[in-house]
């Protein structure tokens, strides 16, 4: 039974806009941090009985932190903007991606959840002859989105795919795709074991722009992909009126 590290749950901060998200590490300069999900509960103590009914009702979650003001750390050049700008309502409001690293990754995409947040400055300053400290509130917004995110590409991507980009076609020439293609075609993440140095990938879904990549190389349709020993990225990107979904498969070659 392993412990799981502080480390193996991180938090990423939209520094960008909602159409061009820039995902922030949120722990520069931070040393304790802890999501408090305040839930409201009802108690009920029912006539026929001593003893109450506790029963959850909700959640107002949130994300209180204290971080020292580090020159050039890009979460703290956003809190900054917002310090000095007062801002408040929706300019106050962006995204934060909790990602669960101690969980199985699919390609470098780990579990996690988005959420719409607001954050709040609520004091800027410290002692004298000490670092200067920032302490903010990040506010969940509504219902999280459950999704995966990869750390190293700062990419987000939810677990499936809407009507819009679901491929009605997704074939490999070997290897059997879990979950079952067939079963759930907007799943977007896939994992499979190939026994063999190559393997034909195949997309369709009539109007859309499809590239089709492994590890990186463009393979077209129906061609060959080379495969590396052990795990491969295999990548379909389907754009529809401007935007991308992509669909990832974690490819295992066991021979």
């Amino acid at each position: 039974m392993n412990r799981i590290k502080r480390s193996q749950f991180k938090s990423f901060l939209n520094t960008g806009t909602l159409l061009a998200p820039v995902w922030s590490l949120i722990g520069v300069g931070i040393t304790a941090g802890s999501i408090a999900y305040n839930p409201n509960v009802e108690e009920e103590t029912y006539i026929h009985e001593d003893n109450a009914t506790i029963t959850v009702d909700n959640y107002l979650p949130k994300f209180p932190l204290e971080a020292s003001a580090v020159q050039g750390d890009s979460v703290f050049s956003y809190l900054d903007v917002l310090r000095k700008s007062r801002k408040t309502f929706s300019e106050a409001e962006t995204e934060v991606v909790n990602v669960w690293i101690y969980n199985a990754p699919i390609s470098d995409y780990y579990p996690g959840e988005k959420q719409s947040c607001s954050v709040q400055i609520d004091e800027f300053g410290g002692e004298g002859g000490a670092s200067v400290k920032i302490n903010y509130t990040v506010n969940f917004l509504g219902e999280p989105i459950l999704g995966r995110f990869n750390p190293s590409l700062g990419k987000w991507s939810p677990l499936n795919a809407p009507a819009t980009h679901t491929l009605t076609s997704l074939t490999l020439g070997s290897g059997i795709l879990s979950p079952l293609f067939a079963t759930n075609k907007s799943n977007l993440f896939y994992t499979t074991s190939i026994a063999a140095a190559t393997v034909t990938v195949s997309s369709v879904l009539a109007g859309a722009t499809i590239v089709q990549k492994c590890n990186g190389t463009v393979v077209a349709q129906g061609a060959a992909a080379n495969l590396n020993l052990g795990k491969n990225t295999i990548t379909i990107d389907v754009t529809v009126s401007g935007t991308t979904y992509t669909y990832v498969i974690e490819a295992t070659r066991t021979v």
